[in-house]
Order: structure tokens, then C-alpha cells, then sequence
């Protein structure tokens, strides 16, 4: 369990700081560093490679007994870039050379720098990646590599990129690899294309769909793809050391932004673009992301659903936090809320129960560059250290006391799935320029289930082998789905599963092209159909389901059903908005609307009970539930259930006005009668009942239990 902090990024702190930092570093409570290795710096001039500051901090680490994580920043590329490699700009939309300049909260280095699609930006980029592996490859405290911090590479573009002939080129390429030709490019996108130089990605959102998504699909394949060389570069050379890559966050929270700046930089961004998590770790040793709950405003059940992306796409593989945040967060004249150390240590304990199996903190000192200045510092003077460095030094002593226990850890898997699905960010983007409402839409359901106790897993839609495992499956506002996915989940459905989908769900393909309603997957599965889109005249809709009358808040419009052979649960207008149909062994619940988006927007207990009778209805039976306390609209109790050498493991995390909390756990879950708090090392008894197991579970250190089985 690697619990640290990033520490440099050159040439802060200065030395003058150095000893003394590492000596708080490792008496808190860390156990390890980071350090930025940001190109620029290393090679300020070509060919010439200077790691004298690094080679300092990796000794005094060693000498301060903790380890290192080395994050190779090669996006911050040397001011010499372009003069060693002319032609190297990256071209925005509307064809204007993009004038690269120093980063806003990076001292030395230009982004976003030249095209990594010239073979010249990237041979130098991988010699800088090369050297750096070499130098530390035989260091023993070096514990881990991050290869691509946030998967950065468009920053201050000031447009969207990149459309400069090498990008050009490989698209085409993408193109050619996937349709086989320019024949079959024309016979997929129903065109004529005489060469392949007439073929050019889409420009504005609201242009033909064909090339607007097929060029985002591209970008992100291009970051995944970037992901793997870097990865490919570093582990050749420490192949015994793990390495990751992480993202700004999850990236089903990336949506992008086409019409406006955004708060953070005013970058304009498609959906996506900076590679898919699910299809990043396949070629990797594992995935990570940043996350900095209190500047972007998340209650503990947003982190906890966005935490699930993260484990959902690492799968079997390592699962980071790798930049969790330290303290207040500032960006110029705005401050955020304050960063106070139980909520901090909620955040990191979520992340063990997760699976995750490095947590590191951005970052120990406060910032003194740019727009981040006097900001995030764990230890920094936002009057709120003493207390945070408490606590860590607290959870340090904690891991260090159960690390065999903590490192056999694994969370169990869960039984009901969540589609995440990149074509209908594509689609959206092309539609509005941002893909926000499939965002909302996803989390919205995720969100439900986190406060409805029910675990579930992410499922992306080119990763569909978990399906194997669940018993429900929700698909939030998804209007794209091509023949694969749509053969994967009739299957599923007719074994046995239950699909939930919402409005319009393959209304579109990958292409962009629309399909009628009788050609759609719920045409096929169940002889029925919409019947076209509708005004939404009310926003709430009545849904009749096992005996409860609910009323679910709709958005956007209405697309009533053909009710055929199913049951009807909701009308409007004497037509069905909800209707479930019986497929094989399995069962197709459509909804005629978008329920998630709008319970996202205004969160509703009806749409909670609703997602829940779903997926008991499904078959799922819980391994836990809680008796009390019921979740309130501020709060609620967030359990984690996993395993670990054998032993039964629980982690749960109270609200802040609950003491206790009563738990039934399915007969024979524990094989012990007796569970330890490994927070507060008191005995938790395991009462068997008639309907179950039951344990009351008090609130401990910062209101979390972690119960392991004796």
C-alpha cells in the first residue's frame, strides 16, 4: 500500500526545504513521494539531460525511509521544440497554427507543444521517457511509475486539435484499418469518396454526425493508443515495477466542451479525448485518476460513484488515486471550500475499499507558481494542517499495523451493471457540443444505487465480459448502439438478464446514422416499438410498480411505447412511457424518457425506490442490507463489501450524525461470529436470525468501521 504525496514539480519547493519536508513527509504518517520529471526541464537544451535535483530527492527519500513514485510529465515539452522539429505545431479547427506558451501552474516548459502524430515529436519525446527509465531502472525505493499525468495533451490549445496534416494522415489510416479500404469507408458512411485526402474529420458540432463521431472516436483511440507507447517505453526498461497512467478523472466525467471556456483553463475539448480508462488499462499495468472532491463540489455519494469508474475500468489490474486532494483548493482570486481531515480520510478509505492500492495526495506544500499559488498543500496554510496531518499520521500507523491484511484486500464483485457508453458521448458532442447529458444520465443512476446500498460496476460498452456476472444491467441515455453490443445483450437478456434502457435507446449507429424505431434492439426483442418523440407536457410521471405508486421526474420529452405483450407501469396521455416485456428468460424494461439526467438535476427518493424495486425484481438478492438508518435527503450510509485472504471484510462509512448503524447480512455470509473494528480494535459481535446475519456497527475514526473477520 503506497500512501503518499506528490512533492516536486521542478523547481518547487526549493532545496532550501527539502530535509525538513521529508522528515514531516514520513512522520506523518506517508510512506511515499512523488516527483514530477517534467521534460522541459530535464532536456532544457536538446540532447542534454540534467537530473541532478531528482537524483538529490531520490537519495533523501532513502535516507527518510520512504519510496518513490516518478511521474514522467512529458507533455511539458522544451521551449526548443519546434525549432529542432519545424513543422511540428499542432493546426486547430480553424486551420490556424496553435502558438504554444508556458502552463499556467507550471513554471518551465510549453504545452501543448508539438503533435505527437509528427514521428519527430515523438522520437524525442520517447528518448526524454527512455533516459528517465534508465537512469532510475536499479533504484530500489523507486515503487512505481505514472507514465502520463492526466492524460494531458491539448492544453491551451485555445481551439480544438489537432488538425494538422500528420493527425490528418493517421486518421485517415484509422479509417482505412477499420473499414478496409475507401470502398468500404463509401459503403459504410454512405459515401463517394473519389481519395482518401476528400475525407476530413467534422469540424462544428451540429454538422454530419458520420465524421464529427467517428473523428472523437479516433482522438480517444489516439490518447489510448499514446497511453500504451508511453507505457511500452518505460516498462521495457523496469519491467518489475508497475506502471500506470491517470486521467483528470474518470473519464465518463469527461464530456468535453466546444462553445465556451471552461473554469479551469478555457480549453476546448470533444468527448473523450484524452483516451477511455477501459481500453487504456488493457494495455497497461493499471489506471488511476485525480480527484479533488471538495473543489468540484462532491458529496461522499458522488466520490463514491466516481470512485466505482475508476475500479470498474482497472478491472483485475492496479487501481490509483493518483492526485486525491491535499488541501484547499485555489485557482487565481477563487477559493474553494475548506479541506478538513475527516471528510480527507473518508476519500482515502474509500479508495482502499475500492481495491485501490496507491493513494497519493496533490501535494504537501502549497503551490507558489501561477493560479494554483498557496493552494492544495496538504501541509499547507489553510489553517487546517495540524488536524489533517493528525489523522494521516493515524491511518499510516493503521496500514502499517494490518498491511498484510490490507494488501490481500480485494473488493467482491458486484451483480448489477451500469452501461457507460462512449458513442452516445460522440453523439451528444456532435448534437451540442458537450456530451453533458449522457454524463448526467450515467451518474444519475449510479448515483441512486450507491444510496439505495445496492453495489454495482461500470460496464463500458466495448467491455462487455462482466456481463456474464450481473443480473441487471441499467442503460442510461444511449441512442448509439452497433451490432456487437446490440448482439451481446440480446443474448444476455434472453439467458436470463434484465436491461433497463431509456429513451430512444439505438436510435442511432457509430455512424451517425438514424434508425427507425422498428429497426431498433427493443424492436427485435420484443415485437414492440416507439411510436416518435413527444412533447413533455408534465415533468413527473406516475409509475405503477409492486404495489408503490411513484412519481418520476422526466426531461427532455417523451417516446410512448406500443405496450404489445408487456406491462404497462407508466402512462401519460393514455399512452405507456414505461413498459416491462418478457424476452426468453429474461425481461426489457423500457422508459420512455430520461429519468437519470432528470433525477441527477433534482434528486428524488421515488426514483431511488424505483432503480431498487428494478433490481430486486431482477433476482438480485443483497448480501447485506442496512435495517438503519434509512437514507435522508442529505445522507446516507455507504457500505463496501470485499474479501480478503479468505476473510470477510466490510467497510462502512456513517454520516456525520449517525452513531450506529444496524446491518443484516445474508445467512452464512461470515463464517465467524465475531468481527474486528480494524479502526478502533473493538470486537463486533455476528448475531444469527431468523431472516439473517446482524451486526451493529458503531461510528469510529472519522465515522468509518472496517470490520475483518477474526
Amino acid at each position: 500500500m503506497n500512501l503518499g504525496v506528490q512533492y516536486y514539480r521542478a523547481p518547487f519547493p526549493e532545496e532550501q526545504h527539502w530535509a525538513e519536508d521529508f522528515a514531516r513527509i514520513r512522520d506523518s504518517g506517508l510512506n511515499t513521494v512523488q516527483l514530477w520529471v517534467l521534460w522541459a526541464w530535464v532536456e532544457s537544451k536538446p540532447g542534454e539531460f540534467r537530473f541532478d535535483d531528482y537524483d538529490r530527492l531520490i537519495e533523501l527519500a532513502e535516507r527518510s525511509g520512504m519510496g518513490v513514485v516518478l511521474s514522467t510529465i512529458a507533455e511539458i515539452q522544451p521551449y526548443w521544440i519546434h525549432r529542432e522539429v519545424p513543422g511540428s505545431e499542432m493546426i486547430d479547427h480553424m486551420g490556424r497554427r496553435v502558438v504554444s506558451s508556458s502552463r499556467g501552474e507550471c513554471h518551465f516548459g510549453i504545452t501543448p507543444g508539438g503533435c505527437t502524430d509528427h514521428p519527430g515529436v515523438w522520437e524525442r519525446m520517447e528518448r526524454f521517457l527512455g533516459e528517465v527509465a534508465t537512469r532510475y531502472r536499479s533504484i530500489s525505493h523507486v515503487r512505481g511509475w505514472d507514465a502520463w499525468n492526466e492524460t494531458r495533451w491539448n492544453i491551451q490549445s485555445d481551439g480544438l486539435v489537432c488538425f494538422c496534416a500528420h493527425t490528418l494522415a493517421a486518421f485517415r489510416r484509422w479509417l482505412d484499418e477499420k473499414y478496409r479500404g475507401l470502398d468500404g469507408l463509401n459503403a459504410a458512411w454512405k459515401r463517394r469518396y473519389g481519395r482518401w485526402d476528400e475525407v476530413m474529420p467534422g469540424k462544428f458540432p451540429r454538422q454530419p454526425f458520420t465524421e464529427s463521431m467517428a473523428f472523437q472516436h479516433f482522438l480517444t483511440c489516439r490518447s489510448n493508443r499514446l497511453a500504451h507507447r508511453r507505457y511500452e517505453v518505460i516498462k521495457s526498461i523496469v519491467p518489475d515495477r508497475p506502471v500506470t497512467v491517470h486521467g483528470p478523472s474518470a473519464c465518463p466525467l469527461l464530456g468535453g466542451v466546444s462553445y465556451a471556456p471552461s473554469r479551469s483553463g478555457g480549453e476546448h475539448n470533444h468527448a473523450l479525448n484524452r483516451g477511455n480508462d477501459w481500453s487504456m488499462a488493457d494495455g497497461i499495468d493499471g489506471i488511476g485518476c485525480s480527484s479533488f472532491p471538495a473543489w468540484f463540489g462532491m458529496d461522499p455519494t458522488d466520490f463514491a460513484a466516481n470512485v466505482e469508474f475508476i475500479r470498474s475500468a482497472a478491472g483485475a489490474k492496479r487501481m490509483w488515486l493518483s492526485e486525491l486532494q491535499g488541501g484547499r483548493a485555489v485557482q487565481g482570486y477563487w477559493v474553494a471550500d475548506d479541506v478538513r481531515a475527516a471528510a480527507q480520510q473518508r476519500w482515502l478509505w474509500n479508495g482502499i475499499a475500492a481495491g485501490a492500492d496507491t493513494i497519493l495526495f496533490w501535494c504537501w506544500r502549497d503551490e507558489v507558481f501561477g493560479k494554483e499559488s498557496s493552494g492544495f498543500g496538504l501541509a499547507g496554510d489553510d489553517g487546517f494542517a495540524d488536524e489533517r496531518l493528525a489523522a494521516m499520521k493515524t491511518t499510516g500507523r493503521l496500514i502499517e499495523t494490518h498491511r498484510e491484511l490490507l494488501d490481500a484486500y480485494r473488493p467482491l464483485p458486484a451483480r448489477v451493471g451500469v452501461l457507460f457508453s462512449p458513442q452516445a458521448y460522440y453523439l451528444d458532442w456532435s448534437e451540442e457540443g458537450t456530451a453533458v447529458r449522457a454524463m448526467k444520465s450515467l451518474k444519475g443512476y449510479c448515483r441512486a444505487l450507491v444510496r439505495n446500498a445496492i453495489p454495482h460496476q461500470v460496464v463500458e460498452e466495448e467491455h462487455l465480459d462482466p456481463l456474464e456476472g450481473l443480473d441487471i444491467v441499467f442503460v442510461p441515455r444511449a441512442p448509439v448502439v452497433d451490432p456487437r453490443t446490440e448482439a451481446a445483450l440480446a443474448e444476455w437478456v434472453r439467458a436470463g438478464g434484465t436491461l433497463v434502457c431509456e429513451s430512444e435507446y439505438g436510435a442511432f449507429d457509430s455512424r451517425g446514422l438514424y434508425h427507425y424505431p422498428e429497426d431498433r434492439l427493443a424492436a427485435r426483442l420484443t415485437g414492440a416499438r416507439e411510436i416518435g418523440r413527444r412533447q413533455l407536457k408534465a415533468d413527473r410521471i406516475r409509475v405503477e410498480i409492486d404495489g408503490q405508486s411513484l412519481q418520476l421526474r422526466a426531461t427532455q420529452w417523451l417516446t410512448p411505447w406500443q405496450s404489445g405483450s408487456g406491462r404497462v407501469l407508466a402512462s401519460c396521455d393514455g399512452a405507456p412511457v414505461v413498459v416491462e416485456f418478457s424476452v426468453g428468460s429474461g425481461r426489457f424494461v423500457a422508459c420512455g424518457s430520461y429519468f437519470g439526467e432528470a433525477y441527477y438535476a433534482e434528486p428524488s427518493p421515488d426514483f431511488e425506490r424505483f432503480v431498487g424495486v428494478l433490481v430486486r425484481n431482477s433476482g438480485w438478492r443483497p448480501d447485506f442490507e442496512i435495517v438503519s438508518p434509512r437514507p435522508t435527503a442529505s445522507s446516507s450510509v455507504y457500505v463496501r463489501l470485499g474479501e480478503a485472504a479468505g476473510r470477510k471484510m466490510v467497510f462502512v462509512f456513517l454520516p456525520e450524525d449517525c452513531e450506529e448503524a444496524d446491518h443484516r447480512f445474508r445467512p452464512g455470509f461470515f463464517s465467524s461470529r465475531e468481527l474486528t473494528d480494524l479502526m478502533t480494535d473493538s470486537a463486533v459481535p455476528v448475531e444469527d436470525t431468523a431472516p439473517g446475519q446482524r451486526c451493529a456497527v458503531r461510528a469510529g475514526r472519522w465515522q468509518i468501521a472496517v470490520l475483518a473477520e477474526n
